[in-house]
């Protein structure tokens, strides 16, 4: 099975709004979609992962997912505690805990598109795309010139839906409200938008099942790398 980048997150450890991203190095039948990475928006990865076939974290993380649940039921109209709680579920690769989590917060904040862009991950991870996608969407909505979100988006697009046009729209959408953007894998979105354009043969948007032709081994939605913090 073709493997696809795993997302992470994008704000400072300890923010209560994590986002995400995704870098990848993918190779296309028609061209390269170079420097991308599913990466999380919190910059260099510092969050402790849970490794394969472990119980979700080790006591560490146990602890802190009980200490989190608790203040839920102390504090259940703060937002900022079911975020908090949403992280450590992402992070100990409990997706749908996470999303419960994460609607909880939305439900009490709404239209927090870092809160929207990491529920989307989520729903990336159990394999429901387009409910990620509209995660994205509604991210971009509230902050449409919202990095991680736009380009978590054209991730999706490119990877799960074999949607290399709307892959690029996504990023032209993104340039035109931030032309100065810088991506997760340090290339600018009008580099990255013109290594999409180009490919070998100087055109986008043939052949080819998505996925296919990806150097490295990219992490999958069952392996690979944890998420970042």
């Amino acid at each position: 099975m073709v493997k696809t980048p795993e997302p992470r997150r994008t704000a400072p450890k300890g923010a209560t709004a994590p986002v995400v991203a995704v870098i990848a190095i993918v190779s296309l039948c028609v061209g390269f979609y170079a420097g991308m990475v599913f990466q999380n928006s919190r910059g260099p990865e510092t969050a402790a992962q849970v490794p394969a076939g472990q119980a979700p974290g080790d006591q560490g993380m146990a602890a802190q997912i009980a200490s989190a649940e608790a203040e839920t039921r102390a504090h259940p109209e703060d937002p900022a505690v079911w975020t908090h709680l949403g992280n450590l579920y992402f992070d100990s690769d409990q997706p749908e805990k996470s999303v419960t989590a994460y609607e909880k917060s939305l439900a009490l904040q709404p239209g927090n598109p870092n809160v929207l862009t990491d529920q989307g991950v989520m729903f990336r991870k159990m394999g429901a795309f387009d409910q990620a996608l509209a995660c994205f969407d509604k991210a971009i909505a509230a902050d449409p010139g919202h990095i991680i979100a736009n380009y978590n988006k054209s991730i999706v697009l490119l990877h799960d839906k074999n949607d290399l046009p709307g892959a690029l729209a996504a990023l032209e959408t993104l340039a035109a409200k931030n032309p100065k953007a810088i991506l997760p894998g340090g290339q600018s979105v009008a580099e990255v938008i013109e290594d999409l354009k180009s490919g070998p043969n100087g055109q986008a948007g043939q052949g080819g099942q998505a996925g296919q032709g990806v150097p490295g081994g990219l992490p999958g939605q069952n392996g690979g790398p944890g998420f970042l913090r």
